[in-house]
């Protein structure tokens, strides 16, 4: 039997360069980036609430998978970043597609909210998933308030 995954597995935001983004009702988060200007620098910053009041730059970042319809028929490969960092510069022609998966228990202590930015003119999508509370879309909470 079919069962449709937003509400279910995910919850979705759009845009959502520079949103913070709550982790209250998810596992984790995952971010999907498109650059569209050449080399796209994207950056993870965790806050305290949805405002940036007080934030938190960890390292949280050990790779990302990129895909590129140009170079690799949209095949996707795994990057590493190393060290750990919470930003990477994504390949202009190899990576115009990028994945960044941010587990909730990554977040520090009382850093709740976290967004992903893209230098230039990138685009960020938001996904939350392994959703804690099953609603239909209707009844979905905001993940950005």
């Amino acid at each position: 039997m079919f069962s449709e995954a937003l509400g279910r597995l995910v919850n979705v935001s759009y845009p959502a360069n520079a949103d913070y983004i709550s982790l209250r009702d998810a596992a984790g988060i995952t971010f999907v980036g498109y650059e569209v200007d050449g080399a796209t620098v994207f950056t993870i910053t965790f806050s305290s609430d949805n405002a940036g009041t007080a934030t938190s730059t960890p390292a949280v970042l050990d790779h990302y998978y990129g895909s590129s319809l140009d170079q690799s028929n949209g095949k996707w490969h795994k990057t590493a970043v190393s060290p750990a960092s919470n930003t990477f510069t994504a390949a202009d022609v190899t990576e115009d597609l990028v994945v960044i998966e941010v587990p909730a228990t990554s977040a520090p202590d009382g850093y709740p909210w976290v967004k992903c930015t893209a230098d230039g003119a990138g685009i960020v999508f938001a996904i939350t998933h392994d959703l804690k509370y099953q609603r239909t879309p209707a009844n979905l909470r905001s993940i950005l308030a």
